[in-house]
């Protein structure tokens, strides 16, 4: 199973950047713009068993892709599983680690590319490509936020 691991190093206590990534709105402000990345009627902060229904551009198509929390440890990680999307898996750890500066952010994600004919052309490779595309754009723009 593909894995995809992005860190970030950031200046900021454990508890201010748990409390950022856990909103929707956060993440969504902090998303590469080309993805047209955008959730529906999302919660304001979210909690254990939380939905979440987003929108994405992605390969010229837009998607919508829904994802349940099914595990936070405030302030120190929630995992996201997708329960509906074009992927045979996805789940995605948002880990909040101490560091001498402050905190890293661990991005890891487990994904299985589509079945069929659609993954011979979102394969694994385009996949890891697009994530290491977009963390980079997240990573500068969490810098921005917490300078």
């Amino acid at each position: 199973m593909p894995q995809f691991e992005s860190r970030t190093e950031l200046n900021a206590s454990p508890d201010k950047v748990f409390e950022y990534i856990r909103s929707p709105a956060n993440l969504q402000a902090i998303a590469p713009p080309e993805t047209q990345f955008v959730y529906v009627q999302p919660p304001q902060l979210i909690e254990l068993g939380s939905r979440l229904v987003c929108k994405v551009s992605a390969y010229g198509m837009i998607q919508q892709m829904s994802y349940e929390i099914v595990e936070l440890v405030s302030p120190e990680r929630y995992r996201e599983k997708m329960v509906e999307g074009p992927l045979q898996l996805w789940l995605h750890d948002y880990i909040v680690e101490p560091s001498a500066n402050g905190v890293t952010l661990v991005n890891r994600i487990e994904f299985e590319p589509p079945a069929g004919m659609m993954g011979l052309i979102v394969n694994s490779r385009r996949i890891m490509e697009a994530l290491e595309d977009g963390f980079d754009y997240r990573g500068k723009a969490l810098k921005k936020v917490f300078g």
